[in-house]
């Protein structure tokens, strides 16, 4: 017999979570006060189906105290067991046709029920229902039988009609707390007498999303290995193990601002087998709980006790502000896309790892420097190496007039490159990076001439015509000009030789230069 099965709760103070709930129908069982049809509605898997079972004996106990069943009466016995005649399930994905509900639910709610003091329907996954399925059940919804009760169970609050919706006492349930869901796995495998790493607790937390039904099942399929320690050797062999330790510790590399040692650390990852693709994953999952604990000390502490990756983590808060957090989450999941798509998945880390390394993220911070977590820092975006710094007043904006292609020349585009890269950045984060390894050649209106560093860039940056005609779209307007042609050449000077190096290794091609026109 399955785990869940064998340890479903039998009274509502054993379901997991949901307090409000549980209570507010305990109590209304110990008062008497009843409706006549309730809907359950929330995400799979987190106990509307155990509750409506629970709330159904609770009503028909022969015996009850304090509105929880007894568990020890014939009517307990009868409801635990599957076999009472008065308690009606009906799965609506495999019924939905108005015939059914009229066989099943209208036409047999006209007799009395046959042992026990109340008929109860639950109707599991009743988004199902066709329209004319619905309509039909209005009526006996509307003006039931005494003895008639309806719970009616969605995961899709949003299909069920507002007038049945209004005709119901309606209960949101909600995804159970880690907290929960830890002691509960914990509390199941003492009982199965097995002891259980907290890595790979962790783990089946993490996979389960607030599902109790789906972490009971992965620790069911745990058990079956027959193992009486799991640890997450064990575990591997069903679960996939978090490398968030890695990433966290990938991540602490970056953050000192430093390229090789960032670059170093991809090539070790790939040296032992890591397989990157998966650990783009692990890095979103990072970034996630860093933004989290941004402005949340109570997070912090609790990354501080947890396990091995979590607590790697806890030392980063502070590191990048949520600004820069949010930029990072954006680039590692347009990589990870990339290497799905059929990019090296080494090459495509090592270009995000080199954008934070060298911070050339829109709200990167100094190389060297920490960030309050109290709230976002603005930085500057850095400016190409080879182009002249404009220095801008934060003064009151002028009214820009369009001005003619004539008027456009290097001096104007240097002047405003970093407008126009955070312009693009809004667009596009991923284009915005690639820009700022580049620098303006030439301007002769209306083509704006730019040298590039690597050809993968130039590639993915001018012949990509999607991506072409958005950059010049962008520097029109940022400009004020009608047109913009872009060009470009690559650069005579070689790029930072431990990455060239590497994208060369990786395409297996030569480096190549390029003169002006």
């Amino acid at each position: 017999m399955q785990l869940s099965r064998r340890y479903r709760p039998k009274n509502f103070s054993a379901v997991v979570g949901q307090p409000t709930i549980k209570e507010t129908l305990r109590r209304e069982v110990a008062a008497g006060v009843l409706g006549h049809a309730y809907l359950f509605s929330g995400p799979r898997g987190i106990g509307k189906t155990t509750l409506a079972r629970i709330f159904a004996k609770a009503l028909n106990c022969l015996h009850p105290q304090d509105g929880e069943p007894c568990n020890a009466c014939e009517v307990c016995a009868e409801i635990d067991n599957g076999q009472a005649l008065d308690i009606i399930e009906m799965d609506a994905a495999s019924h939905t046709q108005v015939d059914n509900v009229r066989e099943n639910i209208i036409e047999h709610v006209r007799f009395a029920p046959a042992h026990f003091k109340f008929k109860v329907y639950i109707l599991d996954e009743a988004h199902m229902l066709s329209t004319s399925s619905w309509n039909a059940l209005l009526k006996t919804l509307e003006e039931p039988p005494a003895y008639a009760i309806f719970i009616l169970a969605t995961t899709e609050l949003h299909k069920v009609p507002a007038t049945i919706i209004s005709r119901c006492q309606r209960f949101d349930f909600k995804r159970i707390a880690e907290a929960e869901l830890r002691q509960r796995l914990l509390q199941l495998a003492k009982s199965e007498q097995v002891e259980i790493a907290p890595e790979v607790v962790a783990s089946i937390i993490r996979y389960a999303e607030g599902c109790m039904r789906d972490a009971e099942t992965l620790l069911d399929q745990l058990l079956v290995l027959g193992e009486e320690h799991i640890t997450a050797e064990v575990a591997s062999l069903v679960i996939p193990l978090s490398r968030l330790p890695l990433a966290a510790e990938l991540l602490q590399v970056c953050a000192e601002r430093n390229l090789n040692p960032a670059l170093k650390a991809v090539e070790r990852l790939e040296e032992q087998g890591v397989p990157l693709i998966t650990l783009f994953d692990d890095l979103i999952q990072a970034v996630r709980k860093l933004l989290l604990a941004a402005d949340d000390q109570d997070f912090v502490q609790t990354l501080a006790v947890g396990d091995t990756g979590e607590r790697l983590l806890a030392e980063l808060t502070g590191k990048f502000s949520p600004a820069e957090l949010n930029d990072m989450a954006l680039l590692f999941m347009e990589r990870r896309r990339d290497a799905k798509q059929g990019i090296d998945p080494r090459f495509a880390l090592e270009l995000a790892v080199a954008a934070l390394a060298l911070g050339l993220l829109p709200h990167s911070a100094p190389a060297g420097k920490s960030v309050s977590v109290s709230a976002p820092v603005s930085v500057p975006v850095p400016m190409p190496a080879h182009a002249p710094v404009a220095i801008q007043t934060p003064a009151k904006k002028p009214v820009e007039r369009p001005v003619t292609n004539g008027a456009l020349s290097a001096e104007l585009v240097r002047g405003k490159w970093s407008a126009l890269i955070n312009a693009v950045s809004e667009n596009n984060t991923s284009l915005a990076i690639m820009l700022k390894t580049c620098e303006v050649a030439d301007v002769t209106a209306p083509t704006i001439t730019l040298r590039f560093s690597f050809p993968f860039h130039k590639a993915k940056v001018l012949d990509d015509i999607k991506n072409r005609n958005l950059i010049q779209t962008i520097f029109q307007k940022v400009l004020g000009v009608e047109k913009v042609s872009l060009e470009a050449v690559m650069s005579e000077a070689s790029p930072p030789p431990n990455l060239v190096n590497k994208i060369i290794g990786q395409f297996g091609g030569v480096e190549v230069s390029g003169e002006k026109n």
